[in-house]
């Protein structure tokens, strides 16, 4: 019995491009962006990877508190909190810190009002601090078998790597994003700037997941810099298909 539904919810409001890849290449993507990133003279310091499913209808009240004994009976080694943000909208968070491989296994559960019941979605994201001993394979086994748990198949896996130029401001944001933009041989197709940040969309035939911007442009890399003024640090987001983490 798979412990979440088998089902992956539309969170983002963008259009998927409907493409299959080896889920193998989703650390391989994250590993290649911690090295150009290095290339390039940045300090790559963190990176995440995620996916997410539905959890379907249950009745209010109690459907809730039941998924959430569930969940905690099928990972017992995770630590949980919960939390009423509103009436009717809860969030179940669970932790669990892997010290072998250096990462956190996170578990999010999001139940809302829908009509006479109430929607659950889950939330799946592993994440680590980069260093020199990444093992990338047993990481990459560890989010297969997540995968195989729960929704199967081959969902969408959002990859994201941040870092910082250190001490060095970067003068020029948008000549460094197109920088980084061509190392991976990449063509922006829509940009955003502003005197102290920048981001760029791009899409890259290197990598074979995309999605498609508002615009209707096919991207699966998006760049952002911003700084932090004169004599500041300047921080780098790297992500694909695309950034949702905040920057």
């Amino acid at each position: 019995m798979k412990k979440w539904t088998m089902t992956i919810t539309a969170i983002l409001l963008i259009i998927m491009v409907s493409s299959g890849y080896a889920k193998d290449d989703q650390t391989n993507e994250v590993a290649h962006i911690i090295d150009v990133l290095k290339e390039k003279g940045a300090e790559p310091d963190k990176w995440t990877m995620y996916f997410n499913g539905e959890l379907g209808f249950t009745s209010k009240g109690l459907g809730y508190l039941k998924q959430a004994e569930e969940l905690k009976r099928n990972y017992p080694e995770f630590s949980w909190a919960a939390s009423e943000d509103e009436a009717g909208h809860y969030k179940l968070t669970g932790k669990f810190q892997h010290d072998e491989l250096g990462l956190t296994e996170k578990v999010t559960i999001i139940t809302y009002p829908q009509k006479e019941q109430t929607a659950s979605y889950f939330i799946y994201a592993v994440e680590g601090l980069v260093n020199t001993n990444q093992n990338w394979k047993e990481i990459r086994r560890l989010l297969n078998n997540r995968i195989e748990d729960s929704v199967g198949g081959n969902p969408k896996i959002f990859s994201c790597v941040t870092g910082t130029y250190g001490d060095k401001m970067v003068v020029d944001l948008y000549s460094q994003a197109n920088e980084l933009v061509q190392a991976f041989s990449g063509v922006s197709v829509e940009e955003l700037k502003e005197e102290t940040f920048v981001s760029l969309s791009a899409y890259t035939e290197q990598w074979e997941q995309a999605i498609y911007t508002g615009h209707q442009n096919k991207m699966n890399l998006q760049v952002a810099l911003r700084s932090e003024g004169l004599g500041s640090k300047t921080t780098v987001t790297i992500g694909t298909p695309i950034i949702t983490s905040e920057y």
